[in-house]
């Protein structure tokens, strides 16, 4: 690899320099590709991977993500994309054995969904594993997803990924009022006129607040608004 010169015409010495250091450089990179553990530690230095967007990246659920999935808390059903720890070292596959054998050994399990009625799923989340190695928590071992990570290092086995946690999700107000309708409503009395103090108004009638608790005062049956 390093060039042949005849020493009567030879260049200086300071020349020749940079070419002998690129051909030894060469040389090491060979050198380090012809063993197994050399080729981990060149996987493990390698130059970080692109910055992913934020739709890729996704964020994890601390609790579980609605009254209508289960088995997602810890960030059990985080699906994101992100494949490097805190540190930044690379994940391992979670199909292969190397440099963790317990990696292949965890089984992958499915998210389901099963019907609660005609227009209500329910998700069962599933540990995300597959031939892939991104982030993930399969066995809410940890508080956040989580990997195993090509350091053969036993003290970097398994790390933290840093992926952002969700916001808690916004209210929904539409089925709030309709639960709050179903919690009021009454077939037995007037709960509206306990509540308002009359269903029958014209812009000449006003009705005080305190009519409520004279009307009960007077005997008259008071509504159980929670009743349907």
């Amino acid at each position: 690899l390093l060039p042949l010169v005849n020493a009567a015409n030879s260049p200086p010495a300071a020349a020749m320099a940079p070419i002998y250091q690129a051909a030894l450089g060469v040389v090491a990179a060979l050198a380090l590709e012809a063993s197994p553990a050399s080729a981990t530690l060149l996987r493990i230095v390698r130059a970080p991977p692109a910055e992913l967007s934020s739709f890729d990246m996704g964020c994890y659920m601390e609790g579980e993500p609605s009254p209508l999935e289960k088995g997602g808390a810890k960030g059990r059903s985080y699906r994101g994309l992100v494949s490097t720890t805190v540190s930044g070292r690379t994940c391992q596959k979670w199909s292969a054995s190397h440099p963790w054998k317990e990696a292949s050994a965890m089984e992958p399990s499915t998210d389901a969904k099963s019907k609660v009625d005609e227009e209500t799923e329910m998700m069962d989340w599933g540990n995300g594993l597959g031939n892939h190695n991104y982030c993930r928590n399969p066995d809410s071992s940890m508080g956040s997803p989580w990997c195993f990570t090509m350091d053969p290092n036993e003290g970097h086995k398994k790390e933290m990924c840093e992926i952002p946690k969700c916001p808690p999700h916004p209210r929904d107000f539409p089925e709030e009022a309709k639960d709050l309708k179903n919690e009021v409503e009454a077939t037995d009395c007037e709960c509206a006129d306990q509540l308002y103090g009359s269903t029958v108004t014209t812009k000449d009638t006003a009705v005080a607040l305190s009519l409520v608790d004279k009307k009960q005062q007077k005997g008259k049956k008071p509504c159980n608004c929670g009743r349907r």
